[in-house]
């Protein structure tokens, strides 16, 4: 199963659109990994030590002088991080509190300032010694908001019973695109990065969506379809999925393959994206120079500690943020070059790491 995949009962597709071979990439199957000094220059690795060992995957987020960890599952808790590794505050959120836990739905940052978002629409703001500042109110509720100057694309993701997937607002002005079918089953799809900044402007994907799109803050449109062809997931087969327990079966049945709504616009003219294949993690690099879309079993650190990193959580002004857990790098201890392993901690499984990979241009 790729990634965390939450079925929380909705559901988001749209890859029932017209083809056209105008953008159409059929993708090319390369049998090995991606290599990190493949698309980068040069690898940064920050081990992270919290009180106690970080559960589950935690969302990676960076402000101007800080990383944030948040977690959510067994406990929920937002830590500030150094560029050096070094904790400086944490935060835990509880049911009971003004900021409910399980109204959560995003955290974003601003400069220096962190926003937590609840019910998909309630900001409230703290400064970097995570005390409130203030709060704000979004003219619309969505999952996920993503700012690009002064305007704001945000993705429904099913929070609520909208008739669009995705709706753009400024000061001024609204528009809305991809319009629901609600008569089609959907779930809440958690995803890392579905939005992407890439050569002024942003992209976009979503799970089970077979198109990339673009949004120059006045246009949302389509970038480039891949095309998975027999591989696909039909809209005959889809439609027989009336619950959670038939898209268990659609999961299961490991012949499709599919957009999973994570997007990385890399420098350049290239994009990265990530695909479950025929029921694999994969990822998809279109170059547009060479024309090629390419697939590939995942992308490996082969410059530092060898480990496979799978998918980057997020790219931001030319670099690829991965997230790494103690415990997963000592389940590879026998492979890690001593050069490496001479930089750990002595429990170093309990400490997570975030890998920064600087992009080549």
């Amino acid at each position: 199963m790729w990634r965390n995949l939450i079925f929380i009962l909705h559901f988001i597709f749209f890859s029932c659109a017209n083809k056209t071979d105008q953008f159409s990439f059929t993708p090319i199957q390369v049998d090995k990994s991606l290599l990190v000094s493949e698309v980068g220059k040069s690898l940064e690795i920050i081990e992270v030590k919290t009180k106690y060992p970080i559960s589950g995957t935690p969302t990676i987020l960076k402000s101007d002088h800080y990383f944030y960890l948040f977690e959510e599952g067994i406990v929920f808790s937002l830590h500030q991080i150094e560029k050096s590794g070094a904790v400086r505050k944490s935060i835990d959120f509880g049911f009971d509190d003004k900021l409910n836990a399980n109204a959560i739905t995003q955290i974003i940052t601003q400069n220096d300032s962190i926003g937590i978002i609840t019910y998909g629409q309630q900001i409230t703001w703290l400064n970097e010694e995570l005390e409130e500042i203030g709060t704000e109110r979004l003219p619309f509720k969505a999952k996920v908001h993503f700012r690009k100057d002064s305007n704001t694309i945000a993705y429904t993701n099913g929070i609520d019973d909208g008739e669009w997937d995705i709706v753009s607002y400024g000061f001024s002005s609204s528009k809305s695109y991809l319009p629901i079918d609600k008569n089609r089953y959907r779930f809440y799809n958690q995803t890392f990065s579905p939005f992407s900044n890439w050569n002024g402007k942003t992209l976009f994907s979503q799970a089970f969506n077979d198109t990339i799109y673009v949004w120059d803050q006045v246009d949302f449109k389509p970038l480039f379809q891949v095309d998975f062809r027999a591989n696909a997931v039909t809209k005959d087969r889809f439609s027989q999925i009336q619950g959670a327990m038939d898209l268990l079966q659609l999961f299961n049945e490991k012949k499709y393959s599919y957009l999973i709504g994570e997007i990385y616009g890399l420098n350049g003219n290239r994009i990265l994206f990530g695909l479950s294949q025929k029921g694999n993690q994969a990822l998809g690099l279109l170059d547009f120079n060479s024309g090629e879309l390419k697939i590939y079993r995942g992308l490996v650190d082969n410059s530092i500690s060898g480990i496979n990193l799978f998918a980057p959580q997020f790219v931001e002004d030319g670099v690829l943020y991965f997230g790494v857990s103690g415990e997963r790098i000592k389940e590879n201890s026998d492979r890690l070059p001593d050069s490496f392993k001479h930089k750990l901690s002595n429990d170093y499984a309990d400490s997570y790491f975030i890998y920064c990979l600087e992009l080549k241009d």
